[in-house]
């Protein structure tokens, strides 16, 4: 195998206010995509039929880090709570490419379980409201674009909510016309996915590759990949679908998912698939290994020995 993407799921700690010490960290580890999870939209409005109440506060688009506190851009305005910390996000997270590490790409990605984000952007695209998603997005690209080159390479879908086929493209559109990248991230129902590749493809917009959650809600599905396989390949090609998967565990000590596995696991894990040709691997998620202090294979887990786990387990070449 050639290049393997070997991508990471960040929460907090690469949020607002990071650390010198998780930059290096991350610079040293060996992850090449970094995926900056999550970014919420902002609700000044109850979203119809569902349990999606508006947030005080927020504006309608809105782009919020994590908690509704965390506001990042209010239509064309960046950090419109003027906080130093969202002020020197951009120029942190350029260091996370720079002084030889092996980063190349940060995304960020919207949704997760339990939130509304794809409901709210389905409400503001039926209701008159598309340039002011729009223009969120484009504010975020201006803010974090550092010696010309923007920082934030793509968009992750993590959509767990019913939602109709349209919203997901009508949405990866506008960002695709805005210049990012977008990936999707699902844990079921391949065939809906492969509809939604299918439906952007056709217009010449092409998802860059699938980041298949293996793990809770996914489980099992390291062990049954050949439908996701095969949904894939019928949009971009007979047999080439694993060129466009990257599949992921949870790391020990991601005590909100199940198992959490150690590096040792992963390469085990991976190496079942190794004649499948995916495209990389991942794990959920780096502020787990950072915090964890429990003890893995006699010693305790790094990002580093993570990343060096999914390369030989991928190239079938476990210890």
């Amino acid at each position: 195998m050639s290049t393997i993407n070997l991508a990471a799921y960040c929460s907090g700690d690469f949020g607002p206010g990071i650390t010198n010490e998780c930059i290096a960290d991350a610079q040293q580890s060996g992850f090449t995509t970094l995926i900056l999870w999550a970014m919420h939209i902002g609700r000044a409005g109850d979203l119809n039929n569902s349990n999606c109440q508006a947030v005080p506060g927020q504006s309608w688009g809105e782009l919020v880090f994590n908690d509704g506190n965390i506001r990042i851009t209010d239509g064309d305005t960046f950090n419109p709570n003027n906080d130093a910390d969202i002020a020197a996000w951009p120029s942190k997270l350029a260091q996370l490419k720079q002084h030889g590490s092996k980063v190349e790409k940060i995304f960020i990605s919207i949704g997760g379980w339990g939130v509304c984000d794809f409901q709210a952007i389905e409400y503001m695209l039926e209701n008159g409201m598309r340039e002011q998603i729009k223009a969120n997005f484009k504010t975020l690209r201006e803010a974090f674009t550092v010696d010309g080159e923007c920082l934030i390479d793509g968009v992750d879908f993590d959509n767990e909510e019913m939602v109709k086929a349209n919203t997901i493209t009508e949405f990866a559109e506008i960002l695709f016309d805005l210049g990012y990248q977008v990936t999707f991230c699902p844990y079921q129902q391949p065939s809906l996915w492969q509809g939604y590749m299918q439906t952007l493809w056709d217009k010449g917009y092409r998802v860059s590759w699938w980041n298949l959650q293996c793990y809770s809600g996914g489980l099992g599905n390291l062990e049954r990949l050949q439908p996701w396989l095969d949904a894939l390949s019928a949009v971009v090609g007979e047999g080439q679908g694993g060129a466009y998967l990257v599949a992921g565990l949870a790391v020990k000590g991601a005590s909100d998912s199940n198992p959490e596995l150690c590096p040792s696991a992963f390469c085990q894990s991976f190496a079942t698939v190794s004649e499948q040709g995916l495209a990389g691997g991942f794990i959920w998620k780096y502020d787990a290994v950072l915090s964890n202090k429990a003890a893995c294979d006699g010693a305790i887990p790094t990002a580093a020995s993570y990343s060096k786990a999914i390369t030989q387990g991928l190239n079938n070449d476990c210890p």
